[in-house]
């Protein structure tokens, strides 16, 4: 079941027909505020038919033939493989110079092609560069322009600021954001069918102040970008009408100047209600005595931090400023006021990390069970632990990514020692993990590489097969050497023609 939350254009006078399509299953699409509140923007439009396709959509309204254009909300390098599996589906051809008239535009935007989009381009007409408003402004002009020649049109695309056509390269992109004092992101629809059931999600805030030298949220959200405070109170008191599931999106939600008061207005409904708050992840030099209470009555029962790194040099170098005093607080807190349990992101292979580094997680998480233990309340410590991916814009981009082999030694020593301790760790796949940092850095000549990899099943196995088979014919340099330093970092990266208004 579907509730919408606001009045659709049900009849319509379109010069467009769009396909607005997400590369995974329909529960994560439904679950994505970004991809629902883009299609929110083209269905309010009177000019536009939209129709939603996920990656297990068995049929469709509109026929291929009737589309104009289609485009892929891109949030993860990993996406592209499902985005080719999709293209195929619909004998849509794979690559842009291989489409004519007959086809529609294929585009895309999200965070992974706002940070480097060569490995992808060949398989886009065109890219919004930024936000929504990039996308809104190039269907505008699509609508505009629908009698004109396939060509004609991406020459058009092409003087939008913001938009990215390869076809027709430009110097330098501009990243194009929104401005949130205009407009607040919240869910659209509320679905029996998401990740999140029935969840109304609320951005707070996009960006994040603190710029850790790894973090892609801080690097390409620039500047920090607050929703007033009056816009959020008025969402929340229109999601509650509908659903008593609440959660509040962003990199730095508790850093909201204004985040006592919308906790507070919360905590109103609460005191009459049953609601089920989230909040997407905390920081543990913001999470108070009072924020954990409004967390424990609003029927949360684990929370988030992010550690990063267990030594304080290291945290200290990649910008996470956080103490091992104020994590053990936060996790104290966090018991003593009726959580059941905290998950702790921490991560692997960051630059300058040695063996030390390592054995002080093991020390730091040592330190939190003993004072789990000590208050004598049920609490469960979850440890997730990924490596480190290197990505395109930010102070990180072009170091070296720590070797394989090292990497599951330090991976399988925190297993043990945390097994040992008796916590719950999780770590990500080193192997995956490879592959989105060579991705993350690539240039423009992968699309042949990834199209056979899909062809071969799209997993793993694929992807290094048909690596070491370019390698042989000697188009590839080899896996290992790209795994962890994919260009030439004696030179200026070839993606810095994305200007995002920051100076690294």
């Amino acid at each position: 079941m579907e509730k919408f939350l606001y009045t659709r254009q049900i009849e319509k006078d379109p010069k467009l027909n769009v396909w607005f399509m997400y590369p995974a299953i329909e529960s994560f699409a439904m679950a994505s505020l970004g991809f629902l509140s883009i299609y929110k923007m083209m269905d309010l439009d009177n000019e536009l038919y939209v129709e939603r396709i996920y990656s297990d959509t068995k049929t469709t309204e509109l026929t291929t033939d009737c589309v104009d254009c289609a485009g892929f909300s891109f949030s993860f390098e990993i996406d592209i493989l499902t985005i080719i599996k999709m293209l195929k589906k619909y004998e849509i051809p794979l690559k842009s110079s291989q489409r004519d008239e007959n086809h529609p535009l294929i585009f895309a935007g999200g965070p992974v092609l706002m940070a480097n989009p060569l490995p992808f381009e060949e398989f886009f007409d065109f890219i919004s560069i930024g936000e929504k408003v990039s996308t809104k402004k190039a269907l505008d002009e699509l609508k505009k322009c629908s009698d004109l020649s396939r060509d004609e049109k991406l020459k058009r695309l092409s003087e939008i600021e913001g938009i990215y056509v390869p076809k027709y390269k430009k110097e330098k992109i501009k990243i194009i954001r929104d401005n949130l004092n205009d407009e607040i992101i919240y869910t659209p629809i509320l679905s029996s069918k998401s990740y999140f059931q029935d969840s109304f999600v609320i951005e707070i805030e996009r960006g994040c102040p603190k710029m850790c030298k790894f973090c892609i949220a801080s690097w390409i959200n620039c500047p920090t970008r607050f929703v007033p405070y009056e816009k959020i109170e008025k969402a929340i008191d229109f999601g509650l009408q509908y659903t008593d599931k609440l959660a509040l999106m962003g990199a730095y939600v508790a850093g909201h100047p204004d985040f006592d008061k919308i906790i507070n207005h919360i905590s109103k409904y609460c005191k009459t209600r049953p609601i089920e708050l989230s909040i997407s992840s905390l920081r543990a030099d913001l999470a108070d005595e009072n924020l954990i209470k409004m967390l424990v009555e609003c029927n949360q029962k684990t929370a988030t931090i992010a550690l990063e790194a267990g030594s304080q040099r290291l945290r200290d170098y990649i910008k996470k400023d956080l103490s091992e005093q104020q994590i053990l607080n936060t996790l104290k807190t966090a018991q003593l006021n009726g959580l059941k349990g905290m998950k702790i992101y921490t991560m692997i292979g960051l630059p300058t990390e040695c063996d030390e580094d390592i054995e002080e997680l093991v020390n730091i998480v040592s330190k939190m069970k003993a004072q789990v233990k000590k208050l004598k309340t049920p609490f469960e410590l979850t440890i997730s632990t990924s490596t480190f991916i290197p990505k395109a814009q930010t102070p990180f981009e072009n170091v070296k990514r720590t070797d394989k082999k090292t990497l599951e030694k330090r991976l399988n020593y925190l297993k043990k020692s945390l097994h040992k301790l008796g916590v719950t760790f999780r770590p990500s796949s080193v192997e995956w993990d490879v592959i989105q940092a060579i991705l993350s850095r690539y240039d423009n000549s992968l699309a042949d590489l990834l199209i056979e990899v899909v062809e071969k099943g799209g997993n793993l196995g694929a992807f290094k097969q048909t690596w070491r088979e370019y390698y042989k014919k000697g188009v590839l340099p080899s896996f290992d050497e790209v795994s962890q330093i994919p260009f030439d970092n004696s030179k200026e990266p070839k993606w810095h023609f994305i200007d995002t208004g920051i100076k690294l």
